[in-house]
Protein backbone atom coordinates (compact mmCIF):
# COMPACT_ATOMS: atom_id res chain seq x y z
CA UNK A 1 0.00 0.00 0.00
CA UNK A 2 1.35 3.43 -0.93
CA UNK A 3 1.34 6.38 1.41
CA UNK A 4 -1.38 7.96 -0.73
CA UNK A 5 -3.74 5.08 0.06
CA UNK A 6 -3.33 5.19 3.83
CA UNK A 7 -5.78 6.86 6.18
CA UNK A 8 -8.42 8.24 3.82
CA UNK A 9 -5.98 9.93 1.48
CA UNK A 10 -7.33 7.90 -1.44
CA UNK A 11 -10.39 10.16 -1.38
CA UNK A 12 -8.11 13.21 -1.43
CA UNK A 13 -6.10 11.74 -4.29
CA UNK A 14 -9.29 11.10 -6.27
CA UNK A 15 -10.50 14.61 -5.46
CA UNK A 16 -7.23 16.11 -6.66
CA UNK A 17 -7.17 14.08 -9.87
CA UNK A 18 -10.78 14.84 -10.76
CA UNK A 19 -10.18 18.56 -10.23
CA UNK A 20 -6.92 18.50 -12.23
CA UNK A 21 -8.48 16.62 -15.14
CA UNK A 22 -11.54 18.85 -15.11
CA UNK A 23 -9.53 22.07 -15.07
CA UNK A 24 -6.99 20.96 -17.69
CA UNK A 25 -9.93 20.30 -19.99
CA UNK A 26 -11.45 23.67 -19.23
CA UNK A 27 -14.64 22.09 -17.92
CA UNK A 28 -16.92 23.44 -15.25
CA UNK A 29 -18.25 21.10 -12.60
CA UNK A 30 -21.54 21.26 -14.44
CA UNK A 31 -19.94 20.17 -17.73
CA UNK A 32 -18.23 17.24 -16.02
CA UNK A 33 -21.45 16.28 -14.27
CA UNK A 34 -23.25 16.21 -17.60
CA UNK A 35 -20.50 14.18 -19.30
CA UNK A 36 -20.42 11.67 -16.42
CA UNK A 37 -24.21 11.68 -15.96
CA UNK A 38 -23.86 12.71 -12.32
CA UNK A 39 -25.23 15.62 -10.30
CA UNK A 40 -23.13 18.80 -10.19
CA UNK A 41 -23.26 18.93 -6.38
CA UNK A 42 -21.98 15.34 -6.31
CA UNK A 43 -18.98 16.41 -8.44
CA UNK A 44 -18.33 19.24 -5.98
CA UNK A 45 -18.43 16.80 -3.08
CA UNK A 46 -16.01 14.47 -4.88
CA UNK A 47 -13.59 17.36 -5.45
CA UNK A 48 -13.75 18.21 -1.75
CA UNK A 49 -13.19 14.55 -0.78
CA UNK A 50 -16.59 14.44 0.92
CA UNK A 51 -17.96 11.46 -1.04
CA UNK A 52 -17.11 7.79 -0.83
CA UNK A 53 -17.39 7.18 -4.56
CA UNK A 54 -18.77 3.85 -5.77
CA UNK A 55 -16.97 1.90 -8.49
CA UNK A 56 -19.91 2.66 -10.77
CA UNK A 57 -19.40 6.42 -10.35
CA UNK A 58 -15.61 6.04 -10.66
CA UNK A 59 -16.17 4.34 -14.01
CA UNK A 60 -18.55 7.11 -15.12
CA UNK A 61 -15.93 9.73 -14.26
CA UNK A 62 -13.19 7.79 -16.04
CA UNK A 63 -15.36 7.38 -19.14
CA UNK A 64 -16.16 11.11 -19.16
CA UNK A 65 -12.43 11.93 -19.02
CA UNK A 66 -11.49 9.20 -21.51
CA UNK A 67 -9.12 7.47 -19.09
CA UNK A 68 -9.01 4.11 -17.33
CA UNK A 69 -10.53 4.15 -13.83
CA UNK A 70 -7.19 3.34 -12.10
CA UNK A 71 -5.77 6.57 -13.56
CA UNK A 72 -8.09 8.51 -11.26
CA UNK A 73 -6.41 6.92 -8.23
CA UNK A 74 -2.75 7.39 -9.24
CA UNK A 75 -0.35 10.03 -8.02
CA UNK A 76 -0.08 12.62 -10.80
CA UNK A 77 3.26 12.98 -12.58
CA UNK A 78 4.36 16.57 -11.89
CA UNK A 79 6.16 16.89 -15.25
CA UNK A 80 3.13 15.68 -17.22
CA UNK A 81 0.83 17.87 -15.15
CA UNK A 82 2.99 20.89 -15.92
CA UNK A 83 2.94 20.05 -19.63
CA UNK A 84 -0.86 19.70 -19.57
CA UNK A 85 -1.27 23.04 -17.82
CA UNK A 86 1.06 24.77 -20.30
CA UNK A 87 -0.94 23.34 -23.22
CA UNK A 88 -4.17 24.55 -21.60
CA UNK A 89 -2.80 28.05 -20.98
CA UNK A 90 -1.42 28.23 -24.52
CA UNK A 91 -4.75 27.24 -26.02
CA UNK A 92 -6.55 29.83 -23.85
CA UNK A 93 -4.15 32.54 -25.01
CA UNK A 94 -4.67 31.55 -28.64
CA UNK A 95 -8.42 32.24 -28.42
Amino acid sequence: MTAAMAGGTTLRLLAQNVRILRLTRGWSQEALAEAAELDRSYIGDIERARRNVSLHCLERLARAFGVAAPELLREPDPAELGAQLLRRISSDIGR
